[in-house]
């Protein structure tokens, strides 16, 4: 089946009209983007269409999550998630060609200035968006490794001492979104300082 059925993205059924994997290519070719950006500006469309959403601002180019969903309760529309972990690197060199990491004692005081003074929740990096998450659940995971497997892939992930957890219940059109597998993870957005890491601090890096 196609993006549209939700299943088989190549699936295109012999018919023009499917939305497969190829077509949302193309469109990003054309517009010079890339696919989760295509998405996301499909996933705003329907939001004004249906009402849901009002844009205000133009998309900002990123992949849709950082972290992945650990839990999901399609009952309560509620999701656990890592909102980020501690002292793991980038997975890939960001544009400046440099893999950053995190440590254990800024990711908690992070953690704790957003849920004092934000606890908001966005969708796809847009302004806008907020409304659909209330925060239920944030907290720094203080315990041995913590193995489970992600309702949205089928992946086991393990939580480790220290990383950011972040959980709670999303409203009907935030959970379709879910549902249907657009949003999966978390992203934080904010600025940060780098500095060239101590021998003893890469010597902490975590390799999954």
């Amino acid at each position: 089946m196609c993006w549209a059925c939700g299943t088989d993205l190549n699936n295109d059924h012999d018919d023009p009209g499917a939305i497969t994997t190829s077509t949302l290519k193309s469109a990003a070719e054309m517009t010079g983007t890339s696919i989760p950006s295509v998405v996301s500006n499909l996933v705003m469309a329907l939001g004004e269409f249906t009402g849901e959403v009002s844009k205000q601002s133009d998309a900002i180019e990123t992949p849709y999550a950082a972290c992945h969903v650990l839990k999901a309760s399609e009952e309560r529309r509620f999701t656990l998630g890592v909102a980020y972990p501690a002292n793991k690197p980038d997975a890939t060199k960001a544009a400046d060609g440099h893999r950053d990491f995190v440590s254990a004692e800024v990711l908690e005081k992070t953690a704790h200035e957003w849920l004092h003074k934000y606890r908001d929740v966005n969708l796809f990096h847009k302004d806008g968006t907020s409304g659909h998450f209330t925060p239920a659940e944030s907290y720094i995971w203080r315990f041995p490794d913590w193995e489970i497997r992600s309702p949205v892939d089928n992946q086991t992930y393990v939580v480790k001492a220290g990383d950011w957890l972040l959980g709670g219940y999303w409203d009907e059109y935030g959970w379709e979104l879910v549902k249907a597998g657009l949003v999966n993870g978390w992203s934080p957005e904010g600025t940060a300082k780098r500095k060239m890491p101590s021998p003893e601090r890469l010597a902490q890096l975590r390799v999954s």
